[in-house]
């Protein structure tokens, strides 16, 4: 997958992800200096790393940040789910794994 398309891929999730009840925004990985920072839009890229696995097909990982007081599980369970459905819908089946990494739980 080239650059491109793996901005365009990033910002379908990142919108994707965004709008999921729950989800304050997306995160690069955590620093040596733990500090998160929620990614504007034109950074999407910075949260969602896009490579292939062995069986050529495409894994996503995507670090985000959730709000305090829902239910983790349920949260990373739709944004699975949603992710998916809308590559899937776009890019057809290339999609192997879907990783989500809750960086933080933020006081809203």
């Amino acid at each position: 997958m080239d650059l491109e398309k793996k901005k365009e891929l990033a910002l379908l999730i990142g919108e994707t992800v965004c709008s999921t009840y729950g989800v304050v925004g997306l995160t690069r990985v955590k620093s040596l200096k733990n500090q998160l920072v929620i990614l504007k839009k034109e950074n999407y890229v910075d949260g969602v790393l896009v490579f292939r696995n062995l069986k050529d097909k495409f894994d996503i990982d995507v670090h985000l940040i959730v709000a305090y007081g829902v239910k983790v599980s349920e949260v990373v369970n739709q944004v699975s789910k949603r992710i998916l459905y809308e590559a899937t819908k776009k890019y057809g089946g290339i999609f192997g794994k879907i990783n989500v990494y809750v960086e933080d739980l933020l006081v809203l």
